[in-house]
């Protein structure tokens, strides 16, 4: 080898060695149920999260002039309330940047404190209005709230399918209550005949809550809840003969809760999805190639996932800066690049600006967006 070559090799090696110096590290936290009976929302979190992350590593994101390298940091809250705990303070000491989830709303509601102390900014689809009303600077909703989906869902059953006896039904959880509280508010104010029931998965008899909503005459049946408690009802209903209209949140709304309803959704089944449909925009239609090429068909949680991640990067890059109380700052007043919802404005509280809901109708076992003009 020549001295010339030497030395160029060498050159080399340090201008390579310089180059990978100058690299941004970008750490961002995932804490979602990964195990246990909704292992499916968290999963669908982190492929979505997972599929940002690669698009902004390909298209060598800068931040303050250097290349970014994201990676994420994915936490089994089990969707438990000590397990998330736990895992939203080892998201901290990992030295997370900026964390996404939970989806639950009451384990977004305890760990909020946790990264707001840290300074950390967080990003949920969780849709208890409380997760953005208890003074936190750092908390922020990707999606519509309780208030804008339950006001959609009870509208749905009175002025789309002109109810006159409607039953409402809820886990118990502070997701499903939540939700079927502001469904009442718009029943009520329609003085539409209304019944009302949580149903514990631990002692749920649906056979017995399906002829009690039959012998009731009810012609829609509004839930909130988890998949499997909405399940366990709706199949109850279909096998008890009840024609009536089911319409539920965006738990039981992708094409898997179609399937997994085994025929009895159908028809006569409606549901919302809080967030825009991935078909609106071209970047939308792209992600879901994507994720179809690895993981199937996309549920109601990965696209929201996918945007909350190129949203926190749009930030920093705004910002000049990965340390989040400086690009804190940026999420609070600059319209970001959601990618499918497009361009993104977050309100003092942390909620979006002109959060969207979409309606749907199973039919032939097909999930079809609806015009949410009544």
């Amino acid at each position: 080898m020549t001295i010339f070559v030497r030395n160029l090799s060498v050159l080399s090696v340090l201008l390579l060695t310089a180059a990978c110096s100058r690299q941004v590290e970008v750490k961002i936290g995932v804490l979602a149920p990964m195990s246990g009976e909704l292992a499916k929302n968290g999963q669908s979190i982190a492929q979505g999260a997972q599929i940002a992350v690669d698009e902004l590593n390909e298209s060598k994101f800068l931040i303050d002039g250097k290349p970014a390298h994201f990676s994420l940091l994915i936490e089994d809250d089990k969707a438990k309330t000590d397990e998330a705990g736990n895992a939203a303070k080892r998201l901290v000491d990992a030295g997370v940047v900026a964390v996404y989830g939970p989806p639950n709303s009451n384990l977004a509601i305890l760990t909020a404190p946790i990264f707001a102390k840290a300074g950390i900014p967080q990003m949920s689809s969780a849709t208890n209005p409380q997760y953005t009303r208890m003074g936190s600077a750092s908390s922020f909703r990707i999606t519509a709230d309780d208030i804008e989906q339950g006001t959609t869902l009870g509208r749905i059953a009175a002025d789309k399918l002109h109810a006159k006896k409607v039953f409402l039904l809820d886990d118990g959880s502070t997701f499903g209550s939540g939700l079927t509280t502001e469904v009442n508010k718009i029943i009520v104010s329609k003085k539409i005949e209304v019944s009302k029931q949580s149903v514990l998965q631990a002692s749920a008899n649906y056979a017995e809550l399906a002829k009690k909503i039959s012998d009731n005459q009810t012609d829609v049946v509004v839930y909130g809840g988890n998949e499997q408690v909405g399940q366990g009802i709706l199949k109850a209903l279909r096998s008890a003969g009840s024609s009536a209209r089911f319409v539920t949140g965006d738990t039981l709304c992708d094409a898997q809760a179609i399937t997994n309803a085994a025929g009895n959704a159908n028809k006569d089944y409606f549901c919302t999805i809080a967030g825009v449909s991935p078909s609106w925009l071209a970047a939308g239609a792209a992600f879901v190639e994507k994720y179809k090429a690895k993981h199937g068909e996309v549920g109601a949680r990965a696209p929201l996932a996918y945007d909350g991640v190129h949203i926190f990067a749009q930030a920093m890059q705004k910002a000049s800066s990965t340390n989040p109380t400086v690009y804190l700052a940026e999420m609070k007043k600059s319209a970001l690049d959601g990618k499918i919802q497009g361009s993104v404005e977050f309100d003092a509280k942390g909620d979006l600006k002109d959060a969207t809901v979409v309606i749907f109708e199973a039919i032939n076992g097909k999930l079809v967006e609806q015009s949410n003009k009544f």
